[in-house]
């Protein structure tokens, strides 16, 4: 007779082998993604990747070399916009089958949303296991990296450590 654990024990590694395999074989079509647009009046025409890089720019008449400066950056801005959400809607696709794509969306500007931390750590919270603490975003030109850079002020509002007091 066989120790129940070791037969789950077993069973998981059996699924977590096959779920590695599965992911390998989505990062291979993940990077065979590409999506081509041409703009509405034909005169522009981009490629980009998975990631949403361009790759391809192609103008495929000479009608833009009469256009106003501004018309012409508008169609490249427009028709590369259009190309990267086609890409992030074919690598949604390639990850769908593995669940929800946490920070991922189609619909959001670069094929990326805000990541909702709670939301993310709840079903952790709910079954007793221990979860990081979420800090409220930080709003402001700062920046994540500046604001962990940048030291508190002293809680007492003395000077800081190394400073002379004015």
């Amino acid at each position: 007779m066989s120790d129940p654990l070791e037969e789950r024990l077993a069973e998981a590694l059996a699924e977590f082998e096959e779920t590695r395999a599965r992911l390998r074989e989505a990062g291979a079509a993940a990077a065979r993604i590409s999506a081509t647009v041409m703009s509405k009046d034909r005169t522009v025409e981009a490629t980009v990747g998975a990631q949403g890089q361009l790759t391809n720019l192609r103008f495929p008449s000479t009608r833009y070399r009469t256009m106003p400066p501004a018309q012409l950056a508008s169609v490249l801005m427009t028709t590369i916009a259009a190309a990267r959400t086609q890409a992030a809607e074919q690598l949604a696709d390639v990850y769908r089958p593995f669940g929800p794509l946490p920070g991922m969306s189609p619909t959001d500007e670069g094929g990326f949303q805000e990541l909702d931390w709670d939301e993310l750590f709840a079903p952790m919270r709910e079954a007793g296991m221990p979860t990081p603490p979420v800090k409220a975003p930080v709003a402001g030109p700062s920046g994540a990296l500046l604001d962990e850079l940048v030291e508190d002020e002293p809680a007492d509002g003395g000077p800081r450590e190394g400073e002379a007091r004015r």
